[in-house]
């Protein structure tokens, strides 16, 4: 009696499945301009709406000639004059229709007297040293396909085929609800039985870089009527609630018991660790996710569960992290019931890499949130010994290494 059920729960694949059978994410549309548009979700396959160049224009910097005077070979130039036999036109200029191709300038010396002399190699014919109309763009081309994350070299394709406003999917609005009696706002100093409030920070920006936007609300205490009353109001302002803390089946975890009277749990308790007791719930036609409190918890959550809501909701797959391999510098313990998170560093020693765990449960959880790699011991494995080498996900870049 009393011991902690450590076994039939889903994977977290399994757990992600039965959740969006059972919940259909509704994505808005809406227009913006390009000033806004900066890795935001394309709705709709967008084509270009001008062409350029309009007409043909010069492909490098020099002057504009008629190739009808070169129809004998190099004619003499020494009486040519700037405006008559010749202009300038440099790369991407457009030229007066009465010239037909371009010489560069590095082959064509202007003179003081206003003459041209030209290098003995010179080649002209019609159209030479010239770009056609479209060759930067043309009407109609496609640009970009719905779906995609706009970057800011997209930005500038899309700006070239003549848009200044997209139709992009409305970034998802995540409520999110940290409860807890014993929480305090960051910036407080926390006196005897408080806790200071990191994963509204941290859980809020994690879900910002999914492409969501985040209503944090205040904490909420242990009081049930309270609790209701977040969560009603959670329901009408967002797509998405987050209900932190009171997962368990704890005395004061009154968030479960709310949840449950108010939607339909799909899962409660996964076979991911730490944070095994989130609860993922529908409510009002909404997805809940009520998401652990200790911080290793929280971000294993939003990291496999938040972030999945979310590019399901915008219609995008999930993210690769980059991948190494490294060699433990340390043992390891998991446990293999679970997809089991680990916080790993790794450096560089020599020519190859190695990774040291850190554990949250023996004092070094700052450690493990400040590491740089993350890796997940999959269901069945127990143990890494010191010299095994293991494959982890980086956080930062590997020029950080």
């Amino acid at each position: 009696m009393g011991e902690k059920v450590m076994t039939g729960f889903p994977t977290r694949a399994e757990a992600l499945a039965d959740f969006f059978a059972a919940w259909e994410p509704q994505c808005g549309i809406e227009l913006v301009t390009l000033d806004e548009a900066c890795w935001r979700v394309l709705a709709e396959d967008v084509e270009s709406l001008v062409t350029v160049p309009v007409v043909r224009a010069s492909s490098a910097d020099g002057i504009a000639v008629r190739s009808a005077d070169f129809a004998n070979g190099l004619p003499d130039t020494s009486g040519w004059r700037l405006g008559r036999e010749f202009v300038r036109a440099d790369t991407g200029d457009d030229f007066p229709d009465e010239y037909d191709a371009i010489i560069m300038i590095e082959k064509a010396a202007i003179q003081e007297d206003g003459s041209v002399v030209l290098d003995d190699d010179v080649q002209v014919s019609a159209g030479s040293g010239t770009m056609p109309a479209g060759a930067t763009v043309s009407a109609g081309r496609p640009i970009m396909k719905a779906g995609r994350v706009i970057r800011p070299t997209d930005l500038a394709a899309l700006c070239m085929g003549g848009h200044s406003a997209v139709k992009v999917r409305k970034r998802p609005v995540v409520a999110f609800i940290p409860t807890g009696s014993e929480l305090v706002a960051y910036g407080t100093r926390p006196k005897r039985g408080q806790t200071i409030d990191a994963n509204s920070l941290m859980c809020k920006n994690m879900l910002e870089s999914y492409g969501a936007r985040v209503i944090k609300f205040p904490i909420v205490r242990d009081d049930l009527e309270a609790l209701e009353e977040a969560f009603t109001r959670a329901l009408e302002l967002a797509d998405l609630v987050v209900v932190n803390g009171g997962s368990a089946l704890g005395d004061e975890d009154f968030n479960v018991r709310m949840i449950e009277k108010r939607g339909r749990v799909v899962h409660h308790y996964i076979a991911a660790a730490p944070g095994r007791p989130l609860m993922m719930a529908v409510a009002d036609g909404k997805p809940v996710v009520d998401l652990p409190g200790p911080p290793m918890a929280a971000y294993y959550g939003t990291d496999w569960c938040l972030q999945a809501i979310v590019c399901r909701m915008l219609g995008v797959p999930m993210p690769q992290r980059q991948v190494v391999r490294a060699v433990s510098d340390a043992e390891y313990h998991a446990f293999g019931g679970f997809d089991m998170l680990g916080r790993w560093d790794v450096r560089r020693e020599g020519e190859g890499l190695v990774a040291h765990p850190f554990n949250f449960r023996k004092g070094e959880q700052v450690d493990c949130l400040t590491s740089n790699a993350h890796r997940i011991s999959p269901i069945g494995e127990w143990d890494v010994a010191p010299g095994d080498e293991i494959e982890l996900e980086l956080l930062r870049g590997s020029e950080w290494l």
